[in-house]
């Protein structure tokens, strides 16, 4: 049940792809762009390198005759450890850099959030829309950086499905 060749593998591509994409957050925020909005997509394209190359590995030298559901694990370990990693040094980061990264964002998401105004009261309704406003507000480093790792687990998770798929036996 437990497979120590599974979690060896995800702890070293996770935590390679954690800070590759640390690294991208870091690039974004110093050329003065919100690396929690839409630019922070890009900070993703490590994952799905990652997780295939994790697999790859795997097969390679853990297990040849690798199946569906073995890939899955692997890619998921590897996607955890990959979103975990990231997420804790955005935390870190958002932590030490201030209340001033922090309201970038938030301002970053009210204006989001006004522009689009009809359409999210048209889909959610006037009272909906109202209380995501005010919870904007009050976005805390580690509600940021649990909602960066979600992300990045779902992305890394969607691209180990694609990935065991593409490597099972």
């Amino acid at each position: 049940m437990f497979n120590q060749g599974i979690i060896r593998v995800g702890i070293k591509y996770g935590v390679m792809c954690g800070i590759a994409c640390f690294a991208v957050v870091m690039v974004l925020y110093f050329m003065g762009l919100n690396p929690f909005g839409d630019y922070g997509r890009y900070s993703y394209i490590p994952i799905p390198f990652a997780v295939f190359m994790g697999i790859k590995y795997y097969k390679k030298f853990n297990d040849t005759e690798l199946g569906f559901l073995r890939g899955l694990r692997v890619g998921a370990s590897v996607a955890f450890y990959a979103a975990l990693c990231a997420s804790m040094l955005v935390f870190i980061l958002v932590t030490l850099a201030g209340p001033e990264l922090l309201q970038q964002h938030i301002a970053e998401m009210k204006a989001m959030l006004e522009a689009t105004r009809e359409e999210q009261i048209r889909l959610l309704g006037e009272r909906m829309y109202e209380e995501g406003y005010k919870a904007v507000e009050n976005v805390t480093p580690s509600m940021l950086a649990a909602d960066d790792f979600v992300r990045r687990l779902f992305v890394g998770l969607v691209f180990a499905l694609i990935a065991a798929v593409f490597y099972r036996k």
